[in-house]
């Protein structure tokens, strides 16, 4: 499966890790052994939840390990971090405040939101719980490696994050002189498609880059129908308009080619079957775009296109905000 790397945010992570009970206490290199870590999000400055960077849930889970001398210590085995009142802080859920160290060679890290999507975590590997949704996808943060001598050893750093998921919504084009109204749609595949999966991203750390490599685990089936909001097109607008609702899916390659779809137009039913020849991949949208000059629907077009800026509206946090907490 294609790996699209989406940047949609960047996450600052004064990256200063080490622990910092009295047996895990760093030696030499004066100073940089006692800063402590700060991890916050890069926003506007003063901080604010309405400043919560664009496609960014207000928490996400963090892995580092260090390594020295060719062994390798965990020093955030999956921290959990959470924008609270004013910033970001990993002080919660009983974790201790860490260093970084000056005798590393170098560190690893690993992210993935929200929290609760986030089942396991380490150098080696991530795995993230996803299923077919309309409340917000999951997100992987891009591997990254920090050796010492470097620029940013011991410095705030950025993290990346992309889509797990990929998004799938509909529009319709109805040139008519008088308005109408599109109630009832649905999706329905023709045939089971993957509904609950989990994706594991393996790491390797032996290259000029970090690299991920994703293996999908498909959990549950469904041909359960993707419901959309109604859409009013105006009087004499050629222009597709689109549903407000989005699907976050399964990035699945077995999806069938076959699907019907149902909606209402003015209260009239209608339906027809139509060709899915797009194959979902991870961190793409796909628009199916829907004529109704017919005496049913046609699809008449799907764009697929890599998305780097889904709204933060997009994603239900797993923490203590909601939607309304973030940035549109």
């Amino acid at each position: 499966m294609k790996l699209l790397y989406l940047n949609l945010i960047c996450v600052c992570l004064a990256v200063l890790l080490y622990g910092c009970s009295s047996e895990d206490e760093p030696t030499g290199n004066g100073n940089l052994d006692s800063t402590p870590i700060s991890v916050m999000a890069e926003t506007a400055s003063p901080y604010s939840k309405a400043s919560i960077p664009a496609g960014m849930c207000d928490n996400f889970k963090v892995y580092a390990a260090l390594e020295m001398g060719g062994e390798r210590l965990d020093v955030m085995k999956g921290y959990n971090v959470r924008f609270v009142d004013t910033d970001w802080t990993y002080i919660v859920d009983g974790q201790h405040l860490v260093y970084w160290s000056g005798n590393a060679d170098r560190y690893l890290f690993t992210a993935g939101a929200p929290i609760d999507s986030v089942t396991s975590i380490s150098a080696t590997s991530m795995t993230l719980h996803m299923e077919n949704n309309v409340r917000g996808g999951v997100l992987a943060g891009t591997p990254l490696e920090v050796k010492k001598g470097s620029a940013a050893f011991g410095k705030p750093l950025t993290l990346n994050f992309r889509y797990a998921h990929c998004r799938v919504m509909v529009a319709f084009v109805n040139n008519v002189a008088t308005a109408t109204t599109i109630t009832g749609i649905t999706l329905t595949p023709t045939s089971p498609i993957a509904s609950e999966a989990n994706m594991t991203y393996s790491y390797d750390w032996s290259g000029a880059m970090p690299a991920a490599t994703p293996a999908l685990d498909v959990t549950a089936y469904s041909s359960d129908s993707f419901t959309f909001a109604d859409v009013t097109i105006p009087a004499g607008i050629s222009d597709a308009v689109v549903s407000s609702t989005r699907y976050y899916c399964i990035p699945c390659g077995s999806n069938p080619t076959g699907w019907t779809v149902a909606l209402s137009v003015d209260s009239e039913p209608k339906a027809a079957s139509f060709v899915n020849n797009k194959l979902w991949e991870s961190g793409k949208s796909y628009l199916y775009i829907f004529s109704l000059s017919e005496s049913q629907p046609k699809l008449v077009k799907v764009i697929s296109y890599d998305d780097p800026a889904f709204d933060c509206t997009d994603i239900v946090p797993g923490g203590v905000f909601s939607n309304g907490d973030m940035t549109d």
